[in-house]
Formats: C-alpha cells, structure tokens, sequence
C-alpha cells in the first residue's frame, strides 16, 4: 500500500530530528493526539453544488474529529518545537445514493510550545505555529463520483495545560483556534465552476500524551 505523502514527510521529519540534542537540557521524543474540531465551511451551498447533491440529502459540515502523531525536540524544559502529521474529518455526513460523503484534510504542522511550571508535576503553557493543508485522497461524494482537489496553508495558536505521569511521560490538553481556508483548485481535475473553499477554521482541541525520554528538569 502506498504511504501517503504527507504521513512520509512527517516520518522523514521523525528521522531527521533522531541524533543525539546538541544542547544539554534538550531532548527529543515523540507525540500522539487526537480531538474534537468545528469547522466555519461558510461555502457549503457551493460545495453541495459542485458535488452535484441535492439540497434535501446535504448537510452542513459543522465539526469532526482529528489524529494525528508527530515529533518533538525539547530545546529548554520550558521551550519546544514539533513537526506533526495531522488527519482531519468532518462528522455526521449524510449519504448520497447509499454512499456517505467525506470532507478529510491533511495537515503538516510546525509549532512551538512554553511552558511553565504551576505545581510540582503540572504546568501551563501557550503554543501556536503554521501548517500546511490538503484535501484528502479519498473521493468526497463518492454517491455522485465528485472529486475536489486543493491545498493551502494556515495557522494554529493555543493554551495548553500539562500533567507530568512520570519524568518522560506526560498528558495535556490543548484548546485553540485553527486557521486553515483551503481553496479548491480542481472538480473532477477540471477547474471549479465557482470559488470554493473549504474551511476548516475553528476552534482547535487536542488531547496530547507526549514521551520525551532524555528530559532533564
């Protein structure tokens, strides 16, 4: 099976960042996250036209779900940077004839993160960083063999909060806004009859169980 493009450009990411941390305090580790998003989708009626669905059987993308893996190098115990693949879907979809439409987007994201430590094994923080978006692979109203096509940046800021498990291991929670307005370039890999975009701006949660190994307090 072919590994999409944006999943081996984040394990390529992992490899880079694999030798040892030139600085003392640094460390490198690894992240898993997954969370609840909304999405603005203000070009809805448009995108149910270009998927050629009838008003009836369409429903407005509103939120959905994310996963995502990604590295991290710890520079300072307070200071760190990620690179991080990201899968975005839209929930609650309806079905045209039999087939339930899919709204999916990749992500590669590029963050920063401070820290700082409240209690002894809990800390706060700010983060926020840009990424890069692309529709997903699949067909998005596979019921009437529409296919959209587009890629676009955009941004992230957000408040962590952080429990430490164990010196290495911790779990965290982030809350957000995303900004990602992806343009659709093709229809069927023909130009769009109109401007669309698909937005998946919004409010940004992730549950984080971040493992960095070598941390030194």
């Amino acid at each position: 099976m072919r590994m999409p493009r944006p999943v081996a450009l984040a394990f390529l990411a992992a490899t880079l960042l694999a030798p040892r941390a030139a600085f003392p305090q640094a460390a490198l580790g690894a992240r898993a996250f997954g969370g609840y998003n909304t999405y603005a989708m203000d070009d809805w009626n448009d995108i149910r036209r270009a998927l050629l669905v009838p008003s009836s059987e369409f429903s407005r993308p509103k939120d959905g779900y994310s996963l995502g893996v990604g590295a991290e190098y710890a520079w300072k115990p307070w200071l760190s940077f990620t690179f991080s693949y990201e899968r975005l879907a839209v929930g609650r979809m309806a079905e045209v004839n039999g087939q339930k439409m899919k709204f999916p987007a990749n992500a590669l994201l590029l963050e920063a993160e401070y820290r700082r430590r409240l209690r002894p094994r809990f800390r706060i923080g700010l983060g926020g960083g840009a990424g890069y978006y692309r529709l997903g692979e699949e067909i998005e109203s596979p019921g009437t063999n529409r296919d959209f096509e587009g890629e676009s940046s955009g941004g992230q800021a957000f408040a962590l909060g952080e429990w430490e498990m164990t010196p290495a291991a911790s779990v965290g929670l982030d809350l957000g806004y995303r900004w990602a307005k992806v343009g659709v370039d093709k229809v069927n890999r023909q130009p769009p009859p109109t401007a669309i975009d698909m937005d998946y701006s919004g409010l940004n949660t992730r549950l984080v169980l971040r493992y960095l190994p070598r941390r030194r307090q």
